[in-house]
This record gives structure tokens, sequence and C-alpha cells, in this order.
């Protein structure tokens, strides 16, 4: 997250567009392989794509490989190799989560769904900078990090040693809760982290309508 969230400041990735279409020579493929990460299963299954678009095919990878930036990007650049091979065309699901992921874009022919990160593409861009023009040090959570917190990020940082946790928390006011139509209860679970981290805590509903779109766009690109 604070990768991203550097990017985005730097606004360095404002303003990119991947797809091979732009690459001469590069083939038409039939199929679509959406390549994407674990985070986006709840929204992928509630638009139901793959029944709209029988040509679309999906694969996950987990989302705490967002722990380790290298081997996320090993495994990415796996999947759209093992895509090129059986002649269908890479499309990522993913923000900026790496240094370097446009250029392996560029590279492979592989589409990017845009978007810097999980959250603006969950909200849509217009509302995740309204929420960040209110308060900046907003610290974003979806469900399944909240369920895993301990896993992805209370172990990793640790972040049980209070002088830590102050530390990494010290530019952040706010804890917003992304919360999605499949999610079990966790208003509770998102309060307790929210006192555990000393910051207030909100909760938004996820909009997929632009995640939606952006989607319908670069899969319909590929129909012929």
């Amino acid at each position: 997250m604070s990768l991203t969230q550097e990017l985005g400041k730097r606004g360095r990735f404002a303003k990119v567009s991947h797809g091979s279409r732009g690459k001469k020579g590069a083939k038409i493929c039939s199929i679509t392989r959406l390549i994407a990460c674990g985070v986006f299963r709840p929204a992928l299954k509630f638009l139901r794509l793959e029944e709209k678009y029988p040509q679309l095919r999906v694969t996950f990878l987990p989302s705490n490989l967002h722990l380790y930036p290298w081997t996320l990007k090993k495994n990415l650049l796996k999947e759209i190799i093992s895509a090129r091979k059986q002649n269908e065309r890479p499309l990522l699901l993913y923000g900026y989560c790496f240094p370097g992921i446009e250029e392996i874009c560029t590279r492979n022919c592989a589409d990017k769904v845009p978007g810097l990160h999980c959250y603006e593409m969950l909200l849509g861009s217009d509302s995740y900078e309204q929420i960040m023009a209110k308060t900046a040090g907003t610290y974003f959570l979806e469900s399944e990090l909240i369920v895993n917190f301990r896993d992805y990020c209370l172990d990793p940082l640790e972040l049980y040693d209070s002088e830590i946790r102050k530390s990494f928390f010290k530019h952040y006011k706010k804890l917003m809760y992304v919360r999605q139509p499949s999610d079990p209860d966790l208003e509770a679970t998102a309060g307790k982290l929210a006192e555990f981290l000393n910051l207030s805590l909100e909760i938004i509903d996820a909009d997929y309508s632009h995640l939606e779109k952006r989607l319908n766009h670069l899969i319909q690109a590929n129909v012929t």
C-alpha cells in the first residue's frame, strides 16, 4: 500500500496506456486471459464477466504476494508468458504494485486495467480522490486484508510493537473499510483494528460500476 500511495503522490503513472493493439505485428488473440490480484475475486464474482464473455479466462494470484514485490513480478511475468504461449491476450487487473509493471506490459504486449491501486478501482477514481482530498492520511482495508490482518500486516510489519506501530501509522488519521456486497459482517472487527491502530473508522461501500466499465472496454476491444 505504501508503495502505490507513494507512486500516486509522485504522479508518475497518472496516464498510461498499454496493449497488444499498440504493438506493431502483435497477434489478434481470440481469448482474453485476465490475470487478477485475489483482492478482486469478490468483485469479479459479482460482475459475472465470464458469463457475459465466453472468450474470457480468469487467473487469480494470491493478494499477499504484495508482501514480496519481486515474487509478485516473477509470477505475473510467468502468467503473461503462459497466456502468450496459448495465443491468449493477457490483461492485468493490478495497480502499480511494484516498479516496472508498465515495462512488463509493454514488452509482452499485455494490457493493464487503468488504476494506481485496488482501492481506486473498487471505489472509482472520483470517489477515491475525494476521500484523499478530505483526509490524505487514510489507511484503506478491504475484507481479505481485515480477515488476514495478522498474517498480511501485523506479523510481517511487527505491528505488535507499539513503537513500530506508532512510527508506521503516524501519518494516518483514518481507517477506511471498503465494504463489498459479499462481505460477512466485519464492522466490529474493523472497529477493533481501528482502535488497535489508534485511527478513526469509516465504512464506505465499493462501487463496481467504474471497474466494470473499464473491464468491459478492454475485453470488448478484443472481440472481433
